[in-house]
């Protein structure tokens, strides 16, 4: 090595990886396709293998419809359909809520992240998971379907309930499910009712009294899926708007910075690098850990033979960590630049269509907490953080100490 020569410091490791690659544990098999008995099902884990299974709908499809409770949790919702409702619901989405759509919504997110920042700061203290990472896009959703966020009652009526859906909902899609008859079921079933008590009276206002809002817009396109479109379809519709993967990705980002003195710093002084934090955050964090899909016919994937009727989890966090298609997978570097389309939102026909809301809420908030504050970290003196979930993935309680 010549004297000019320089050598570039090696990347400091995230104080995250650890913790986060050791929840993985029960997913790794001695191969990227394997049977597991404790789940009667496939376990997926390879890049390729997931991909192929979340392209070919023909194949592979979700399970959801068949269980218990599906109807009743999700009603004529996306999830719920196949084939030409699938697509034309699908193509509807993407026509609302589209990259356009996200655009147009990022100045009144930052906004209202700004808003929620503040206050906590000002508080000095602050549990970031429900205070902040749950609040914040909840009120960006209320904001941009035409719900009035600035409502204090709105959010202490619809939070706690929300809160008590997203228990039935992961009961509902983990493991075999969970019966209706269950407490967890009938909570939130109660739950539902209660928070259709608040948002009915508002979806029928907007049938009579169209507004700009996403409200109004999802009654006008309803009926080119459904020609018998109805308020219930269209409060089904608004949910995704209100609890969607965002909040445990914003989880997982926000308790990343908490750990990371330095990487607040970096994105303090270039808040361009944010959008490339996010995208880390979802290929290394993928809070959305378990794809279920069944196997619609007899195929070969893996090495492996499926038989038609079994059950497969597709592991997207494990997916995301091929070798050969990141380098240093098992790495969080907010530099990197993604070289694949990780599985973060799915992929092939069931690719999320919150995609491009969900970047920008997860990015304005994160900017939001930087930019109301100096510096912050978890309190020391307050409960411990812990990763659960099995569908979705994310930690809580974050209780930090925030300096202005």
């Amino acid at each position: 090595m010549t004297t000019g020569e320089m050598v570039e410091a090696p990347r400091a490791h995230c104080p995250i990886e650890a913790e986060v690659g050791v929840t993985f544990g029960q997913w790794l098999g001695d191969r990227s396709v394997y049977w597991s008995t404790q789940r009667n099902a496939w376990i997926v884990t390879g890049y390729a293998e997931s991909a192929r299974i979340l392209e070919e709908s023909g194949t592979f499809w979700r399970d959801i419809p068949q269980r218990e409770g599906g109807q009743e949790f999700w009603g004529r919702h996306l999830l719920m359909l196949e084939g030409r409702d699938h697509r034309r619901m699908h193509a509807v989405h993407m026509q609302l809520t589209g990259e356009t759509f996200a655009e147009d919504i990022r100045e009144r997110a930052r906004e209202l992240a700004r808003e929620v920042s503040a206050r906590l700061v000002k508080q000095g203290r602050a549990e970031l998971a429900a205070d902040y990472a749950d609040t914040v896009p909840f009120l960006i959703g209320c904001d941009f379907l035409g719900l009035n966020a600035a409502d204090a009652s709105l959010s202490a009526t619809l939070l706690p309930q929300m809160k008590i859906r997203a228990k039935w909902k992961e009961a509902l899609h983990s493991g075999d499910g969970i019966s209706l008859n269950s407490k967890i079921a009938q909570d939130g079933q109660a739950a539902l009712r209660t928070m259709a008590s608040v948002l009915l009276p508002v979806i029928r206002g907007r049938r009579e009294h169209p507004r700009e809002d996403l409200i109004s817009a999802i009654w006008r396109k309803g009926p080119s899926v459904f020609p018998d479109w109805n308020e219930h379809d269209v409060l089904s519709t608004i949910w995704s708007s209100l609890d969607n993967e965002t909040k445990p990705l914003l989880r997982g980002l926000v308790y990343t910075l908490c750990r990371d003195a330095e990487l607040q710093a970096t994105l303090r002084r270039d808040p361009s690098r944010v959008e490339g934090f996010v995208e880390e955050g979802l290929r290394f964090l993928t809070p959305f850990r378990t794809i279920r899909r069944f196997a619609r016919k007899d195929v070969e994937i893996g090495g492996q033979t499926m038989r038609s009727g079994d059950s497969i989890y597709v592991i997207t966090p494990l997916a995301n960590r091929d070798e050969e298609r990141w380098a240093c997978p098992h790495a969080f570097d907010a530099e990197r630049t993604q070289e694949s389309t990780h599985l973060a939102f799915g992929y092939g026909p069931g690719y999320c269509v919150g995609r491009y809301v969900g970047r920008v809420e997860a990015a304005e908030a994160v900017r939001a907490l930087l930019a109301e504050t100096s510096s912050f970290g978890l309190d020391p003196e307050s409960a411990k953080p812990e990763w659960a979930g099995e569908m979705y993935h994310s930690v809580s309680p974050i209780h930090a100490i925030l300096q202005r």
